[in-house]
């Protein structure tokens, strides 16, 4: 059976309603889930706007995931310097970050996806169901740390997260090597728009790429009466407007605007009549796994790594 074309999907995030995230810490963050399916079995990402309130708390501690986060508006704290408003962080896996001590709301985009190594990134449905299992066995959480018990009755002090995720996936959660020695915080605006040679009115800031899976992070420009013509997608792109306006398949969208474009997706022309700009994440990992588990019948390269997980 043939799978279905992948589509671009577009909304005006202003529009969405927010969700509490239930993690077991100190206040509770806010967000709209922005729509990200991979196309790829057993590859989990989750895109959000989030508003982080004043209190929120986190202890130091790691992931063994990839995140990226940029500020839309407030200070965000990181416990490695603030990012401040349109500042963005690179948060690799296996890096320590924190503790994160939130004075004043913020607003930010968070991605938060696989990395290099494939450790399997719990959805948001996965976390709660097992967040909430936790609770009923007798545990409790504080402070960010999952305090409940050992099989044999000894008590168990776990970060929130790792606690959640070695219930759910029944085994020892371990960190994969550093790639990065810590997170990397990116000043953008000591960053400069480039002029991309094969999309005249088109202006490119890029921040960074990372790791083997070559995650890309930046701005793109529209000048006004600038055009991007349509076609098939090559990787998948994240795309979030923050200022200006543009005409995408019959209609006008602004500020706040999402868009996600799959690889593979056939993509119509855009157009900007007095200007836009969108901040951009490429994931050409996405389009890399589809062929490497349509030509080896495996999920990701490293998923051997732990057979049944």
């Amino acid at each position: 059976m043939s799978q279905a074309t992948p589509q671009v999907f577009i909304t005006d995030t202003k529009a969405m309603d927010f969700e509490e995230v239930r993690r077991g810490r100190v206040h509770m963050i806010r967000r709209k889930r922005l729509p990200l399916e991979t196309g790829v079995p057993g590859v989990t990402m989750e895109y959000s706007l989030s508003v982080v309130p004043d209190g929120y708390f986190t202890p130091r501690h790691r992931h063994n995931f990839d995140q990226i986060r940029y500020t839309l508006s407030g200070l965000q704290s990181t416990g490695l310097g603030d990012l401040a408003a349109g500042e963005c962080g690179y948060f690799p896996e296996g890096a320590y970050y924190g503790p994160q001590k939130q004075e004043g709301q913020c607003e930010c985009l968070v991605l938060q996806f696989q990395g290099a190594s494939g450790e399997h990134l719990l959805s948001n449905e996965e976390m709660n169901a097992t967040y909430e299992k936790l609770l009923k066995s007798g545990g409790k959480f504080e402070n960010g740390v999952y305090k409940g018990f050992k099989p044999d009755g000894s008590p168990k002090n776990k970060d929130s997260y790792e606690a959640i995720w070695e219930e759910h996936e029944g085994r020892d959660l371990e960190f994969p090597p550093l790639r990065y020695r810590q997170p990397v915080m990116m000043l953008t605006e000591n960053y400069r728009f480039w002029p991309d040679r094969k999309r005249p009115g088109v202006e490119i800031k890029h921040l960074g790429t990372f790791s083997e899976a070559r995650t890309g992070i930046g701005f793109m420009r529209l000048l006004p009466g600038a055009a991007i013509e349509g076609g098939t997608q090559e990787d998948a792109e994240l795309r979030f407007s923050l200022g200006g306006s543009f005409e995408y398949d019959g209609k006008t969208w602004g500020e706040g605007t999402y868009m996600f474009l799959p690889n593979g997706a056939p993509v119509k022309g855009l157009r900007s009549q007095n200007g836009a700009t969108f901040f951009v994440i490429t994931l050409p990992m996405l389009a890399d796994l589809a062929a490497t588990a349509g030509n080896q019948g495996v999920r990701h390269p490293a998923m051997s790594t732990h057979a049944g997980a």
